[in-house]
């Protein structure tokens, strides 16, 4: 059954999407967690936005069969993406890595299926932050926010068990808060000296490169291909001018943790992303140490610094769907997709 009223015995299920601007992770989820269907395909974004879309709804078509072979409910669908997310007009705007100035994703997707659907989508941090909620890091913690560090930085904030939008839906855009722009460097969103452009894999790298330009530490890095990778691996097995890269990413992440404590109070960050995971004891550690000379004793007192425990980001994008399903069964009514489909 797709988007009818669930029989007492039938099986909910949500399909789950993570748009990324390398691979399309997907999966068919039940709503205590379990994958029953998990694929992914490389995204191309060169190709265009109509063949990257055409790609989406091949994965919802696959999955919506898949869901019919369980005998379940399927109740609907949650795309987690970059760029400027407006989950009430279904659009993605501004988003550079996949090349896309403004795509209205969920009706472009739902035209191209079979059967109708509901969906939902939010900017990808945010789909993580209830991934972490529901399945992850974030368990049994109604205040805590989410922070990827990977290609780039984005947050994710849960407040009292919800997300966090702000009134454009631009709430956590932390990787854009500019902590020097008169000196810093130049970002992709056309700001300077954004926090983004030190954490974050190519912030480490510009980081290096710089250092390595200034010869200013003994290092081996100067004989291997540089990537973020090799930086954090040279770091580890105590290179010095690795380890004083790595440092000063730390240093403005935890500037950005000290604001983000002092305006929030979160009871955890939870610390996620390809690179975030790689280095998450050192930033820890980090912090631990930084934190007391940044903000009140009162902010940071009760704080867990938690590494991110969701598997696959395609899991959080699955937790709209149950999001939206509690949220709306909380106010006696019935859940709702973008296009005011209903499902339950």
């Amino acid at each position: 059954m797709i988007g009818q009223p669930p029989s007492p015995s039938s099986q909910l299920l949500a399909i789950g999407i993570d748009l990324g601007a390398t691979k399309i992770a997907s999966v068919l989820v039940t709503e205590t967690g379990t994958v029953l269907e998990a694929h992914h395909r490389p995204t191309l974004p060169q190709r265009g936005p109509a063949a990257v879309l055409d790609d989406l709804a091949a994965e919802v078509a696959f999955l919506m069969e898949r869901a019919l072979a369980q005998g379940g409910t399927l109740l609907g669908v949650g795309i987690g993406s970059p760029g400027q997310v407006n989950p009430l007009e279904g659009s993605v705007r501004n988003a550079v890595n996949l090349g896309w100035q403004e795509v209205f994703l969920v009706r472009e997707v739902q035209a191209r299926l079979a059967s109708p659907l509901p969906i939902w989508i939010e900017k990808d941090t945010n789909a993580a932050a209830l991934g972490e909620y529901y399945w992850g890091a974030g368990q049994g913690c109604e205040d805590f926010v989410f922070l990827g560090i990977g290609s780039g930085l984005g947050g994710g904030i849960i407040a009292h068990g919800d997300l966090v939008r702000g009134a454009d839906g631009n709430a956590a855009e932390v990787g854009h808060i500019a902590l020097d722009p008169q000196q810093g460097r130049p970002c992709a969103c056309g700001l300077r000296g954004c926090v983004e452009t030190v954490v974050s894999g190519p912030g480490l790298v510009a980081i290096t490169q710089r250092l390595l330009a200034a010869g200013a530490h003994p290092t081996r890095l100067a004989m291997v291909d540089l990537d973020a990778h090799a930086v954090v691996q040279a770091a580890a097995e105590g290179d010095a001018l690795a380890q004083a890269a790595l440092d000063e990413m730390a240093a403005a992440f935890t500037t950005l943790v000290a604001y983000i404590l002092g305006l929030l109070n979160p009871a955890r960050i939870v610390i996620g992303g390809g690179l975030g995971l790689a280095v998450f004891e050192p930033l820890r550690a980090y912090l631990e140490r930084e934190l007391p000379h940044r903000v009140l004793a009162a902010s940071y007192r009760n704080l867990r610094i938690v590494r991110s425990q969701l598997e696959n980001p395609a899991l959080g994008a699955a937790c709209l769907v149950w999001q939206a399903r509690r949220t709306h069964l909380s106010k006696g009514g019935d859940a709702k997709g973008t296009r005011d489909d209903t499902i339950v």
